[in-house]
């Protein structure tokens, strides 16, 4: 058994791009079954921004998953209307794992969380806005790191989570390790940028980063 998964970041309200990687992932020969999208869906913009986006990926892929980013605004789930789930401090089930989402930091929370799925040994992937500090997703200029040293710190004491999507770092768009922790950086929307991944029920993940303009 395999799930392929679409991963987003960085929309920043790009609609026409955001429309033309949807169409692009859509039409290939074996196409994604779900989307994570990791957070600046707007540019600073409403809570209707955020559902006119959400509700164009959920017209291409009726499984989506979200969590907002720092470009967008605080809601309440129920203030969302769009079929997309925010799964901020929620487990959500994605064929056979699960997916908790780490847009805000309340680890407190989030282990909680991570501790009863323990207790059934569930794989758990982080859908993130932030990338963990000190990886290959997180690298900005002069090889700088500025990504988040608690999410690290947190991924290497739950040896459970498998997988970490995120975004954030415009130029450093990635797949790459955190011990034995897949970490995903796709890039941004913005500029073309899109990941497609293959995860199979051994928990082996197939990858690649694609660029729009490039294709």
């Amino acid at each position: 058994m395999k799930v392929k998964i679409l991963i987003l970041s960085d929309i920043h309200s790009q609609n026409i791009t955001l429309l033309n990687i949807l169409h692009s992932a859509k039409n290939l020969k074996k196409p994604p079954t779900h989307c994570l999208i990791a957070g600046d869906i707007t540019n600073f913009g409403t809570i209707a921004d955020m559902d006119q986006i959400l509700n164009t990926v959920n017209d291409y892929f009726k499984n989506v998953f979200f969590v907002i980013g720092n470009c967008d605004p605080y809601a309440r789930n129920e203030e969302f209307e769009t079929k997309a789930i925010n799964v901020e401090s929620k487990i959500q089930e994605i064929e056979f794992f699960k997916i908790i989402g780490f847009g805000t930091h309340k680890p407190k929370l989030k282990q909680k969380l991570l501790n009863k799925l323990k207790k059934s040994k569930d794989k758990v992937c982080l859908l993130t806005h932030v990338p963990p500090h000190n990886t290959q997703a997180d690298m900005v200029s002069l090889n700088r790191h500025i990504g988040s040293i608690e999410l690290r710190k947190f991924v290497e004491k739950n040896s459970h989570i498998f997988l970490v999507v995120s975004g954030h770092i415009h130029n450093s768009p990635t797949i790459t390790k955190l011990n034995e922790c897949t970490v995903v950086n796709p890039g941004p929307v913005t500029t073309g940028n899109f990941a497609i991944i293959e995860v199979d029920s051994d928990f082996k993940i197939e990858g690649k980063i694609y660029n729009l303009y490039e294709m």
